[in-house]
């Protein structure tokens, strides 16, 4: 019998609720933001694509998706584990689930991530680390008030600076003279700039253009700083130069200095100072105290590469150089601590949550502003980007820290347990977001380090690191493999992930590696390398496939040689397209949508099966034609509940044309096909958009008294709906 997903699939609802989830992931499926991982799938999406590969096409999809489930009898397969959501969705299926992947520091998360634990022993080991670090590290962030009390620093504000190359005098690289403001300014437009003259904080409005120092009555523009955007300009002799060649004739990263803090008052409050003498008292002494300790760190060299160079322009050249010595003194003590621990699991688990708290945590973040989380993480561009006024944040952290590692503690490593224990799902009712209790298995697994430990059955998770091309699975043994491989040109991982990996190696003893790049990553800037890279895993997954089981992955792209690269790897893998399904990927506010020029919100749900086909005679013009037509339809169904881009109709166009050309039965015809259709499909996109854009229906826009499956009823056509509002049947 087929499957549920090889039929139908329900693209608005899911996608509704995959939004809502990307409002707040880290809140509704903490178990997978114990750590930083790139490109991480919601989870939502991921439960529906299980529980449609494992229902019969009979079946009530949302009876499974709100019911309690155990799919013991069946194994899913994750060859590109990476944040392991695959793996922990389908445990809290009942499935036994397999998880690999090339990166070493994915495979430490995921065990770290899905390890038993209790409360009590986890908090046991964060007290013993509080006892022996807290107070060593907050010395380091305390200030000297103007009656002489003490107080807690939240924040030191730094700039960069350099020596102008012609009249040799000190430049501060400030692209404005504005460091800290709302995060809504239209909301509260109060802001702080610092007077490019005696250096006090004025407090003024964000949009002024002409402030009169409070301290020294001389006039300036806060929106003016040194730099603008390649050039800097010098303040004292007024050349121009461009910061990229200044670099080129120098050999170190520019040094930071720091002009202003935030001070936690004895009442709670936040103020904004100077740095005064106690300040740099305290910098003298973290400087002595880490000249006796720098030599311990091991100076790992940062590899030339598509992100890395980013940085290496800028003169990194270790992954220490990013840290302040305050920072670096901190980290040397939670290491000294965390390697202490005994128990392997706990061991991993603290490692990795000091290794997410340095994302916050070195001279790449900066300031957010007021109204939200302070901190903006090294990472928030999916790129490693220096920073010319950087933030750093009290690392231990107080009751108003952003990113620290006590708040993350709590936030991360103490959520992610509670949910594992009982994990929820998210509902909308009447507008708003609940969550479903009581439906799931917990998330509490032995992991099996072997295969053979696995097919014992004395572990429902068999995790392990490693090339994907190649399985210690014997043939056949898997029921599903569901998926999400990595992008030819986006994100490199191993090279971003080479970050953390530097500490964690230190306290885990990962590997002799000195890196996380490897050969066999599938991750490619050149689209026929990428193909083959992605047809040896490809390949090995119908290997290890039952001859009936599904093949199941998401993927999008934004360039046309990606989608070509795919189909090649799908079919040179002996495995046919079936179904494809567009559905809710991202947050749609992110800072890459945001930054793309045609964003993507979605990703495609491709379902394949091993299938020999035979050759036809089908025709280009009924290939294209079909696929227009299944297309506009998705488009349509999904208008219904979120917005759709151009992006997003050329991934669905994209997935129906996979299956229509999946039909051919000649791979060379197919491809031929495909390479030269970028064009026509160009052309053919906003005809898509155009026919459906006068009935796309806004949600948003809607009264809320329907919960969702009443609005899934009434806008979406053939359901049968129980009186409870679960659909007893999904169907087009």
């Amino acid at each position: 019998m087929q499957k549920y997903i090889e039929t139908d699939f329900p693209i608005g609802v899911l996608s509704l609720l995959a939004e809502r989830e990307s409002w707040r992931k880290e809140v509704y499926r903490p178990v997978y933001y114990i750590h930083k991982w790139w490109a991480r799938r919601i989870g939502s999406v991921f439960r529906g694509i299980i529980i449609g590969a494992c229902l019969d096409n009979k079946s009530d999809f949302f009876s499974a998706f709100y019911g309690k489930n155990n799919f013991s009898e069946l194994t899913v397969l994750d060859p590109f584990m990476g944040s392991g959501v695959t793996i922990g969705e389908a445990t809290k299926l009942g499935c036994r689930a397999i998880g690999r992947d090339i990166n070493p520091v994915a495979t430490t998360i995921v065990k770290a991530a899905l390890s038993k634990y209790t409360i009590d022993e986890v908090h046991k080991e964060y007290s013993s680390i509080e006892k022996n670090v807290k107070n060593k590290i907050q010395r380091y962030y305390q200030t000297l008030g103007t009656k002489g009390e003490l107080y807690e620093v939240l924040y030191y504000f730094h700039v960069k600076y350099l020596d102008c190359p012609k009249c040799k005098n000190e430049i501060e690289l400030f692209r404005s003279r504005i460091f800290s403001k709302n995060a809504v300014p239209k909301k509260d437009p109060s802001a702080r700039s610092l007077c490019p003259h005696c250096g006090s904080i004025n407090h003024i409005n964000y949009d002024a253009i002409s402030v009169s120092c409070d301290t020294c009555s001389k006039e300036y523009n806060p929106q003016s700083g040194t730099v603008r955007k390649a050039l800097v300009d010098c303040p004292h002799c007024k050349e121009s130069f461009k910061l990229v060649d200044y670099m080129k004739k120098i050999s170190a990263p520019l040094s930071t200095k720091i002009y202003a803090k935030m001070v936690l008052t004895s009442d709670g409050q936040k103020r904004y100072e100077i740095v005064n003498e106690f300040d740099h008292k305290i910098l003298r002494e973290i400087s002595e105290q880490y000249n006796s300790i720098k030599d311990r760190f091991p100076l790992v060299k940062i590899e030339q590469g598509y992100n890395t160079n980013q940085v290496i322009k800028h003169n990194y050249s270790t992954w220490i150089e990013m840290f302040s010595e305050r920072q670096l003194l901190s980290i040397w003590y939670f290491m000294k601590a965390i390697s202490d621990i005994e128990d392997i699991k706990l061991r991993r688990l603290f490692a990795c949550l000091f290794s997410g708290v340095l994302e916050f945590n070195n001279l790449f973040c900066s300031f957010k502003g007021e109204g939200t989380g302070a901190v903006r993480h090294m990472f928030s561009h999916h790129i490693l980007k220096p920073e010319l006024m950087p933030i750093e944040a009290n690392i231990w952290g107080t009751k108003k820290s952003s990113g620290s590692f006590s708040t993350l503690y709590k936030s991360r490593i103490l959520n992610a347990i509670n949910y594992k224990a009982s994990p929820t799902e998210i509902q909308i009712i009447n507008g708003k977001s609940i969550k479903r209790d009581s439906i799931n298995n917990p998330i509490q697994v032995d992991i099996a380090d072997t295969y053979a430990e696995f097919n014992a059955h004395k572990a429902s998770v068999y995790l392990s690191q490693g090339d994907s091309s190649t399985f210690d699975i014997p043939d056949k043994l898997v029921d599903i493999v569901i998926t999400d491989p990595p992008f030819f040109d986006n994100v490199h991982y191993s090279q971003l992930a080479d970050f953390f990996y530097y500490w964690l190696n230190q306290i885990l003893d990962i590997s002799s590696n000195t890196t996380t790049r490897d050969p066999a990553e599938v991750q490619d800037t050149d689209s026929v390398l990428f193909a083959k890279k992605l047809t040896s895993v490809f390949d090995e997954c119908n290997r290890v496939l039952r001859d009936d089981g599904l093949f199941i992955f998401t993927y999008h792209h934004s360039r046309h040689e990606g989608w070509v690269a795919l189909h090649e790897a799908i079919r040179q893998a002996g495995f046919v397209c079936i179904q494809t399904y567009p559905i809710k990927a991202e947050m749609s506010v992110s800072m890459p949508l945001q930054q793309a020029k045609t964003p993507i919100h979605l990703d495609l749900v491709i379902v394949c099966k091993k299938q020999e086909t035979s050759k036809t005679n089908l025709i280009e013009q009924n290939i294209i034609q079909n696929a227009i037509a299944a297309a506009s339809e998705q488009i349509k169904e999904l208008g219904n509940y979120i917005d759709i881009s151009l992006g997003d109709a050329k991934v669905s166009l994209m997935g129906r044309l996979l299956c229509e050309l999946s039909l051919l039965g000649e791979l060379d015809r197919e491809l031929n096909l495909l390479m030269n259709s970028e064009g026509r499909i160009n052309e053919l996109l906003e005809k898509i958009v155009g026919e459906t854009k006068n009935t796309v229906y806004k949600l948003k826009s809607q009264p809320t008294q329907m919960n969702l499956f009443e609005q899934a009823g009434e806008y979406l056509p053939n359901k049968a709906l129980h009186s409870d509002g679960n659909s007893a049947h999904y169907r087009r």
